[in-house]
């Protein structure tokens, strides 16, 4: 039964115990201002439905305020009961009963009376009407309370319907577990994955041990953890993190990235060529100084033969160059390939800097190294990235004059590698990664072009900022 029906059909009841003509209900917020007409039956039934009390106005309203219930035989007779037009009631005798809930505060009005020519109501009527207001109180209330939980739950249910709306509309899948690691939700993509299919005819045993090493983890030690996660056999790779919940357990997000590491594959192979194709014009030109070397010492033992000796020692330096330029080119054309494992950066940079410290010192220059207190456990190839610090290092010392410093600073899974030497123009930065192009007199321009394939390899990032004659600094970020 509803609300209203209740009080309709209380009212009725009321009406007839007490051989009424007619009776009204209004009801409103603890302590008004004002109460609504809720229900009316017999003689009543002529209120208007905006009729409203106002506390402490009228005969109504001094009876809510004060909280005592009042037998009204002749309205007039009461004069902090009068209304303000002093209009005779036409009744000819009327209860009005304050409905007061638990904590004292006037909640509305139950109106009872008799038409004139019925008799007067009694005091013991007066009592049973305020013990019938009593439980009309806590009914209403009771009533209000479900309504309101119902209220709620309807409330709940749109929300979840949203919520479930906008989590479905996601492309990767998503799993709610409880601080037991059990599922407690997902959402269609989830369902649709077969990483939560545990038939053998889905063997994702990679994904599944790194979705629960993630669970585990995040459960363990609330904060949230990734990982990329590469099944060869399968050629699929996907994006797994998980995210703690105030309440306890996580939400666990799986999100499958095949497409853009082959298109990432494939975009490397691509400027691999390009790259390939712009050392084939760079080299052509490398290749044809000592080519001319060569010629020119083999014309001059033909000129003269005793000579010999001589020009024959020039063709063996030439064509050493030669084949070093060979090797070069091979190493960078061949495609870069990484074996990682669980390593930290910092000291991979210690074991580096403590090798070319005393270059560093034999040309007076300052050579530091730290790290924050945190230090990640990253999936690195160590043999490689050492390389990169090597080269860029090195890089670093030989760029920077007497008395200068070079610094590196390793935050996490980013190393920091700044020096005070004479920096690089804009042009120079534009073409820093470009094959064959270096600053050094001595140098073959495929060292930073060797440090960026190995950080691609590793889906890292490295940039680099330079002013002339303040230094440059490289950033390297891993994740």
């Amino acid at each position: 039964m509803g609300l209203q029906s209740y009080l309709d059909s209380s009212l009725e009841k009321t009406v007839d115990w007490f051989r009424a003509s007619g009776g009204s209900i209004f009801l409103g917020p603890p302590q008004g201002p004002f109460f609504t007409l809720a229900a009316r039956v017999g003689v009543q039934k002529s209120l208007p439905s905006i009729a409203e009390i106002k506390l402490d106005d009228g005969i109504a309203g001094v009876v809510a305020r004060t909280g005592k219930g009042r037998i009204i035989d002749d309205p007039n007779s009461h004069p902090d009961l009068r209304q303000d037009d002093h209009r005779p009631r036409p009744i000819s005798s009327a209860m009005v009963v304050p409905l007061l809930d638990q904590q004292g505060r006037p909640v509305g009005v139950l109106n009872i009376s008799r038409s004139v020519g019925e008799p007067s109501f009694t005091p013991q009527d007066l009592a049973q009407a305020e013990t019938l207001a009593a439980q009309l109180v806590l009914a209403v209330t009771n009533a209000q309370m479900v309504n309101g939980l119902r209220d709620m739950i309807e409330e709940t249910r749109l929300s979840n319907e949203k919520l479930t709306a906008v989590l479905d509309s996601v492309a990767g899948a998503i799993v709610v577990i409880d601080p037991q690691g059990q599922v407690v939700n997902h959402n269609q993509a989830a369902a649709a994955h077969s990483f939560l299919d545990l038939s053998p005819d889905h063997d994702l045993t990679d994904l599944r041990k790194s979705l629960q090493a993630c669970a585990e983890l995040v459960l363990a030690r609330p904060e949230r953890q990734a990982s990329r996660v590469h099944d060869g056999q399968l050629d699929r790779t996907w994006l797994v993190e998980a995210t703690p919940l105030a309440s306890g357990g996580a939400v666990l997000t799986v999100q499958e990235i095949t497409e853009h590491e082959r298109q990432q594959r494939e975009l490397a192979r691509v400027k691999r060529l390009a790259e390939i194709g712009q050392m084939t014009a760079a080299i052509a030109h490398e290749v044809r100084n000592p080519l001319t070397g060569i010629r020119s010492a083999a014309q001059m033992i033909r000129q003269s033969p005793e000579l010999s000796e001589e020009f024959s020692q020039m063709i063996e330096e030439e064509a050493l160059k030669l084949n070093g330029l060979c090797d070069d080119f091979l190493d960078f054309a061949k495609p870069m390939r990484v074996t990682c494992q669980a390593a930290q950066l910092f000291p991979l940079v210690e074991s580096v800097c403590r090798l070319l410290a005393s270059s560093a010192e034999e040309n007076s220059i300052t050579l530091t190294w730290e790290s924050s207190c945190e230090q990640p456990t990253l999936n690195i190839d160590p043999g490689r990235i050492e390389q990169v610090i090597h080269n860029l290092v090195r890089n670093a010392i030989q760029a920077t004059p007497q008395g200068g410093h070079v610094a590196i600073k390793v935050e996490g899974g980013q190393m920091t590698i700044s020096d005070s030497g004479k920096g690089m123009n804009e042009e120079e930065l534009s073409r820093l990664f470009s094959p064959f192009f270096t600053t050094k007199s001595d140098g073959t321009g495929l060292g930073l072009c060797t440090v960026r394939k190995i950080v691609d390899a590793h889906h890292g990032t490295v940039t680099v900022t330079s002013q002339v004659g303040q230094g440059t600094t490289f950033v390297l970020t891993f994740s």
